[in-house]
């Protein structure tokens, strides 16, 4: 209704509402803002701050042969438990069982490592090698963890390159198959003095007549060993066997002279610098 309409009476009355209106609603805003002005500078409503970034604990890994790893298998495949269980061994870690977990166990990562109290780096190593492992915390004593391998798994990480070794690295046993007495020792003492780790100096326990000049024996390990034994030794021949582990063996043979001038010994490759290993401990 417009102002023109209204008597006099109803124009007072409307007149009176707006100034009791405008009386409450200035002085509340005004009341208002000058209590969130109060609060802003006394710090009440200022935005509490972000919470501490919690880091992890950097601290140098065990050693991988120091602790014993049990896998488990949890997938319901065949095999499964065996395959991871190689895996760990060629990554130079100590395996203990391999079995099936019990029934009851659902596991949907990749895997679960168990462990206890003493055995955090050492559980948080092992699960290094599966992409997506999930630590669980037991009641048992001891560094040993379990590896229980679960549905999402599908490989371990890769090895990394192995670095070629130095002589002061491989073990050679140094067999004679010729008739000249005392020819393996002269030789292990020539091998020693490039700095080979000689263990056993004897005739061949295989009984073996060599008619070349030798043979370097070695097993699944000891390939790059046996490459670097074979520089030293002009016309030798490499035979693969099954022995575990790096050592290798020289077996002389009659056509044999001299080791190869060191002048003549082809030159080792540059070593990168080695980072040393290291496990993130998680916040607590």
């Amino acid at each position: 209704m417009k102002d023109e309409d209204l008597t006099s009476q109803q124009l007072w009355r409307r007149h009176r509402l707006r100034q009791v209106m405008l009386f409450v609603t200035v002085p509340g805003v005004l009341l208002g803002t000058a209590s969130i002005t109060a609060a802003y500078s006394s710090g009440w409503m200022t935005p509490a701050p972000p919470p501490p970034t919690c880091k992890p604990t950097i601290v140098p890994a065990p050693a991988r042969a120091s602790f014993t790893v049990n896998v488990m298998n949890a997938t319901g495949k065949d095999g499964v438990a065996a395959s991871v269980a190689a895996g760990f061994a060629k990554r130079k870690f100590t395996v203990g069982g391999i079995s099936n977990a019990p029934e009851s166990w659902y596991v949907t990562q990749s895997a679960v490592v168990h462990h206890g109290r003493q055995g955090l780096d050492q559980a948080l190593l092992a699960a290094s090698q599966i992409p997506g492992a999930k630590l669980f915390e037991d009641t048992r004593s001891g560094t040993s963890v379990d590896v229980v391998v679960g549905l999402a798994y599908t490989q371990l990480v890769p090895i990394p390159p192995r670095l070629q070794p130095i002589p002061s690295e491989v073990t050679v046993n140094v067999y004679n198959t010729t008739y000249k007495t005392g020819l393996a020792k002269v030789v292990a003492d020539q091998l020693k003095a490039r700095s080979f780790k000689v263990k056993e100096v004897s005739n061949d326990p295989l009984r073996t007549m060599q008619m070349g000049t030798a043979v370097i024996r070695y097993g699944e390990e000891g390939d790059l060993a046996a490459a670097l034994l074979k520089g030293h030794v002009p016309g030798a021949q490499l035979v693969k066997d099954t022995r575990a582990g790096g050592s290798v063996d020289l077996v002389i043979g009659n056509a044999y002279t001299d080791l190869t001038p060191l002048a003549d010994v082809p030159p080792l490759p540059e070593r990168p610098t080695q980072e040393v290993p290291t496990v993130a401990r998680p916040c607590e």
